[in-house]
């Protein structure tokens, strides 16, 4: 186990954000959560996948919702993630070895980060989905077949829910994001309390670190004068797929996502080009003069040129942004995993093609 400082916080957050493709939530207010932990004394450890306990079981907290939703103080002090964590705690009898995040996102990955804090429990380094994802079912533990219950879910009015058991990881998603959607705010989630034993076998490992590895590539980069976007690629082993001027941007909240897109015409070597990037929540799919160019699981996100990420919808009208793109983890590769979350999800009959397939790193 490690303790991670403010320098680590800040670059794992950023670096969340690069992997959030647009998704995930505000990193300003994920990096508020931390720093209310930071100071009241609280450290942040990082505990490596293979220092779980086999027998102890290890959930996740995060918030579902769009993030144009409603602003609403929560009527819990510590907050609704760190609630959900404590009810499901409470409804299970056990003592939670660990924490682990969602999705990785500068929201929800710090959601994960404070309550692990707040509770004075560590954050596991794994994550089982390696980037943001929109939708409860769009997990690893999905892929390899862990149910989702119990799960907790509170909202910022005071109400309280355990859920024993659903259908599938389909219904849950629907049962979470109506209550999300009839109060037009996020609520708190707590779900997949996972034995250790299965644990290692499940996420993506490594995530924190990877993300700040991309976080800290990029803040490296600035303060040495060079270019972020070429450090994080390097870092990231990923590629350029776009730069250009947005000129075109729509976005509308609908039944408890953001979905929206926006349309780029290229500069420097992509001048004369286009390139359109769909989201719902996360950047989902992107044309490139009209023709798919990446779609999910792999990862389409959003930078200012100067290396800030971008998070949906942001994107504004007659401002430069770099598109950049990154291989989704191998377990969403799998049959099942392009099964949930493939250019199938998206409505598309055509096979998935890996980014590595249409683009070469510079």
């Amino acid at each position: 186990m490690r303790i991670l400082s403010e320098e680590d916080l800040k670059d794992i957050i950023e670096g969340c954000t690069v992997l959030g493709t647009g998704g995930g939530g505000d990193p300003e207010k994920g990096w508020k959560m931390i720093k209310e932990e930071l100071d009241r004394g609280k450290k942040f450890t990082l505990m490596d996948l293979k220092e779980v306990p086999e027998d102890k079981f290890v959930p996740m907290p995060y918030f579902v919702g769009s993030l144009s939703g409603k602003k609403v103080k929560p009527v819990y002090k510590e907050g609704l993630a760190a609630r959900s964590f404590r009810l499901l705690e409470e409804y299970m009898k056990e003592d939670f070895a660990a924490v682990i995040s969602t999705e990785l996102g500068g929201a929800n990955t710090a959601a994960a980060l404070s309550t692990a804090a707040k509770l004075n429990k560590p954050i596991v380094d794994g994550d089982p989905a390696g980037r943001s994802v929109p939708e409860l079912q769009h997990t690893t533990y999905y892929i390899v077949g862990i149910e989702m219950t119990p799960f907790s879910v509170v909202t910022p009015y005071g109400d309280e829910l355990i859920v024993p058991r659903v259908k599938d990881d389909f219904q849950a998603e629907k049962i979470v994001r109506t209550i999300a959607a009839s109060i037009e705010t996020n609520v708190g989630v707590s779900s997949h309390p996972v034995r250790g034993s299965q644990l290692r076998n499940s996420v993506v490992p490594n995530a924190i670190t990877y993300a700040l590895k991309l976080g800290r590539a990029l803040r490296t980069a600035r303060e040495e004068k060079e270019d972020p976007i070429e450090a994080l690629l390097k870092a990231g082993n990923g590629y350029l797929l776009f730069r250009g001027i947005a000129t075109s941007t729509y976005w509308a909240d609908k039944g408890g996502f953001t979905v929206g897109e926006f349309v780029m015409e290229g500069v420097e070597e992509f001048r004369g080009e286009n390139y359109r990037v769909s989201y719902k929540n996360e950047n989902m799919i992107a044309w490139r003069n009209g023709e798919v160019d990446v779609t999910v699981p792999d990862l389409i996100s959003v930078l200012t040129p100067d290396g800030h990420p971008v998070t949906n919808p942001h994107v504004e009208k007659r401002k430069e942004y770099v598109v950049v793109g990154f291989p989704a983890p191998e377990l969403w590769r799998t049959p099942k995993g392009l099964e949930i979350f493939g250019p199938k999800y998206l409505g598309l009959e055509m096979e998935y093609v890996p980014i590595e397939k249409k683009h070469r790193r510079r």
